[in-house]
Order: structure tokens, then C-alpha cells, then sequence
């Protein structure tokens, strides 16, 4: 699947192993992500990164995922009973958090 993907993967997490498969394609998606940036940053001078990502350190995403874990309750039930999903999903909103 490809790291751009990460809505679907996030539909995907429901345990240890999944969550993990899921980590690394964010990871993945923020390296793909820098190095569009790098390559023109002028283009997104004034705008999100080239894939969405609001957040341009380790710092930033770890207090936006803080943020959303404090801000609401899942919204669909399937996430409230999935701690796995609700981590993945709380991540993947850090993505896009200012």
C-alpha cells in the first residue's frame, strides 16, 4: 500500500502488529513529504507540506497527538473499543494539527 494511503491503513489497525505496519507508513508519508518540501520549498512557503503535514518536528506531532488525545472521544464506535486504531488515529490528526 502506499504511504499516501494512510486513511485506508488506519481502516486496517486493530492490533500490535497492524499498528506498527501503520507507523511505518507515516513514517514513510513524512519522508516522502520533506523531500518534495526540500526540493521547492517556495512552493509551500505559505501552506501545508506537499502532503498535508502541518507539523515539521518530532515535537510538534507528539503535542498534536497529545492534544487529540484529550480533545474528544472516538467518534465511531469501532475506535472506542480499539485502543490500536484510537493511537492511529490520534496520529495521523497530529499529521495535520498546527
Amino acid at each position: 500500500m502506499a504511504p499516501n494511503d494512510l486513511d485506508a491503513l488506519l481502516e486496517l489497525v486493530h492490533d500490535e502488529q497492524s499498528f506498527g505496519s501503520f507507523l511505518h507508513a507515516l513514517a514513510a508519508d513524512f519522508d516522502a513529504d520533506r523531500e518534495i518540501y526540500e526540493a521547492n520549498p517556495d512552493e509551500y512557503k505559505y501552506s501545508s507540506g506537499p502532503l498535508g503535514w502541518e507539523v515539521g518536528t518530532i515535537s510538534d506531532f507528539l503535542y498534536g497527538a497529545a492534544a487529540e488525545a484529550g480533545r474528544r472521544p472516538p467518534l465511531r464506535p469501532e475506535v472506542a473499543q480499539n485502543p490500536w486504531k484510537r493511537c492511529a488515529e490520534m496520529l495521523l490528526t497530529a499529521k495535520i494539527m498546527e
